[in-house]
């Protein structure tokens, strides 16, 4: 199973909470669409998912689980991953990332790359303590937030290619402003009844 998640907007380095939730809040308008569309995901919109307990970076879930996914209760937020160990799920990510910097300027504006790449791989996956959520506050109580990854060490390959973004700049955007297509492919790691269709 494969997908394109897009973002476009600020990516700094070493990234706040807020800058990072910023991004998670992008992603997940866009997961909860695809959920919506795709049988393999159905059951993540369920109303009765069951609680994950977190353990450090990772979620002990009580088996057997009959829904493949879960949600973990954290800062008055349900955050809910869409690529988790539960079920022995990894996937590989090919972002194509353009900004505004002529080639080879990447590093001289906005930070450098392998930290800004670090905020988004934060924000792409679930956080793992209220500390990370410092300053966000959730809309209404026990807000669903869906989430592409568990943790990051679920990316198996990373792959990033860099061009330059030549539209030009938005109403209110800066000229720090990044797109990103993120070209995500779903794996088992493991085959089991919960993740043939991957």
């Amino acid at each position: 199973m494969d997908f394109v998640l897009r973002y476009r907007g600020l990516l700094p380095a070493n990234g706040s909470p807020k800058e990072k939730h910023q991004i998670r809040r992008a992603i997940h308008v866009q997961l909860q669409q695809l959920c919506s569309q795709e049988p393999l995901l159905e059951q993540a919109q369920a109303d009765d998912l069951p609680e994950g307990i977190l353990k450090g970076s990772q979620v002990n879930v009580q088996r057997p689980l009959i829904i493949m996914f879960f949600f973990v209760a954290l800062g008055g937020f349900h955050f809910v991953p869409i690529i988790h160990r539960v079920h022995e799920l990894a996937c590989a990510l090919d972002i194509l990332f353009l900004r505004r910097e002529k080639p080879g300027a990447i590093i001289r504006h906005g930070g450098d790359l392998d930290n800004r790449l670090k905020t988004l791989l934060d924000a792409l996956r679930m956080p793992h303590d209220v500390s990370e959520l410092s300053g966000v506050e959730a809309e209404i109580p026990d807000q669903r937030m869906y989430c592409l990854l568990e943790d990051d060490s679920l990316i198996r390959r990373l792959s990033v290619s860099t061009q330059q973004l030549l539209e030009p700049l938005g109403p209110g955007e800066q000229s720090s402003t990044v797109e990103l297509l993120m070209h995500v492919t779903v794996q088992s790691t493991y085959p089991m009844y919960g993740n043939l269709g991957f």
